[in-house]
């Protein structure tokens, strides 16, 4: 399992009630986590996921850009 984290711009737990049924179909409940303190998204998944949970959060007003861990 790889993890991808993104930097986003949601702004309130709004930003995320359309998304989170998505991410739960694609990745399983356990598998993603949203910190709204930071506004920082993790999501571990087995495939390459990062331009697909970009284009998710793009289609619901969100920006995502992807942290890359060193």
């Amino acid at each position: 399992m790889n993890t991808v984290v993104f930097k986003t711009s949601v702004n309130s737990r709004i930003d995320m009630i359309a998304v989170k049924p998505v991410f739960n179909l694609l990745f399983g409940h356990k598998n993603w986590l949203f910190s709204f303190e930071d506004k920082v998204l993790k999501v571990m998944s087995s495939v390459p996921c990062v331009d697909m949970v970009k284009a998710i959060l793009r289609e619901n007003g969100v920006v995502g850009e992807e942290l890359r861990l060193v």
